[in-house]
């Protein structure tokens, strides 16, 4: 079968789609499936609405048996970066992304589409060109519906548009059935994976809070900051840990407390140092409340680290309070409460990180979900000739 992804970055640009998408066509590949992915040059999606982003990766190359086509996003007046002409330079940079999305996607004459996630232009092109093709599309929209910004009669068209629809918890795939117009016979729960390391630690002698991933606005650094602000009252020794890499055309969220000597900010590590972080903190915590699932804390898990996230539907669907995590209200009083609970209970961090580590082996496998998506195109129908003449 010949697979063909159309997400918004591939790596080395970094966010959880990008990972759900590695992960899923990496594990494609390894079945024997001939699979490409074809994405933007761009390390970071904000540089679809702003000026002054880079080019992420070779415009071919192969990456653990999958086949990685970068289409050139920057025109001319984009990479001459003049202020005044910055709508002229987005919308041509957008018409020709688009148009060679297009013109790619349609020579590799795949049997299956998949694209990702929301509504970036890649979604809505490879939408367009389904309706005058000849191959199934599969969509996963990783519903951000908290977001105040957040499309929802366009991604119910784009759902309604789609051969099949991926959802990562069950709470996505009953919010797609009931609100999106996804058929439920064609909608498959398929969540994200994590490698297991062979060892992980139990002790966290230090009271280390981590913020781990890319420091957008919607990850609400500036809250956890607020949390620990409380918590430091009374624990005077705990430290928070931001690491991620910061924005690229945008504010740093994490600038208004680089200052603090309570507070370490790392913007770029290796993998070595990712898992020392991840096994060195006492907690792990994430203050968004716009995530679809939160690949962050399955990497936590794995190194049996506790977390803390938000107490939302999606937060819910994942972690189960007290039992492998704590789930915290929105405001900054609530999530430094979980937090102090950490500090104030290795015994309790040490049972929930094990709870985690658990979970983590036998239901969040790389391979299980490659398994399960494989099982869903297979079957898929080929497109009719009505439906492609239409």
């Amino acid at each position: 079968m010949r697979v063909v992804f159309t997400p918004h970055g591939y790596s080395p640009s970094i966010g959880g789609a990008q990972e759900y998408t590695t992960g899923l066509a990496e594990g494609l590949a390894r079945l024997g499936h001939e699979v490409h992915v074809v994405s933007p040059d761009i390390a970071d999606p904000e540089a679809f609405y702003e000026l002054g982003h880079r080019v992420a990766g070779p415009a071919k190359e192969e990456i653990t048996g999958v086949r990685v086509h970068r289409i050139g996003y920057r025109s001319i007046l984009y990479r001459a970066g003049f202020t005044r002409t910055r709508g002229l330079a987005l919308r041509s940079s957008l018409a020709r992304y688009r148009r060679n999305l297009s013109k790619r996607v349609s020579a590799l004459r795949p049997d299956i589409v998949i694209t990702l996630p929301h509504l970036f232009p890649n979604v809505v092109e490879t939408v367009a060109l389904r309706a005058r093709s000849d191959w199934s599309l599969v969509y996963a929209p990783l519903l951000h519906e908290h977001d105040p910004y957040w499309p929802a009669e366009r991604v119910a068209d784009a759902v309604a548009a789609a051969d099949a629809v991926l959802a990562l918890t069950e709470h996505e795939a009953d919010r797609l059935v009931t609100s999106y117009r996804a058929d439920r016979t064609r909608t498959a729960v398929i969540p994200p994976g994590v490698d297991i390391p062979e060892e992980y630690a139990t002790d966290r002698p230090e009271p280390v809070v981590l913020a781990l991933g890319r420091r957008a606005a919607s990850k609400r650094l500036e809250v956890i900051y607020e949390a620990m602000c409380i918590v430091w009252n009374r624990h005077t020794d705990a430290r928070l840990v931001v690491a991620g890499a910061p924005p690229e055309g945008s504010p740093d969220p994490a600038e208004p407390f680089r200052g603090d000597d309570r507070v370490m900010i790392i913007d770029r590590f290796e993998p070595d140092e990712r898992r020392h972080l991840l096994t060195s903190a006492r907690i792990l915590a994430s203050a968004s409340l716009i995530e679809s699932f939160g690949i962050t804390t399955l990497e936590a898990w794995a190194h049996g680290t506790p977390v803390v996230v938000m107490d939302t539907p999606v937060g819910r669907s994942v972690v189960r309070d007290g039992i492998d995590g704590l789930l915290a209200g929105p405001d900054a009083r609530l999530l430094a409460a979980q937090i102090q609970r950490a500090i104030a209970d290795p015994a309790l961090t040490e049972r929930l990180g094990v709870a985690g580590r658990h979970r983590a082996e036998t239901e969040f496998s790389w391979a299980e979900s490659t398994r399960r998506l494989e099982g869903l195109l297979a079957s898929l129908d080929p497109p009719s000739t009505q439906r492609v003449s239409e």
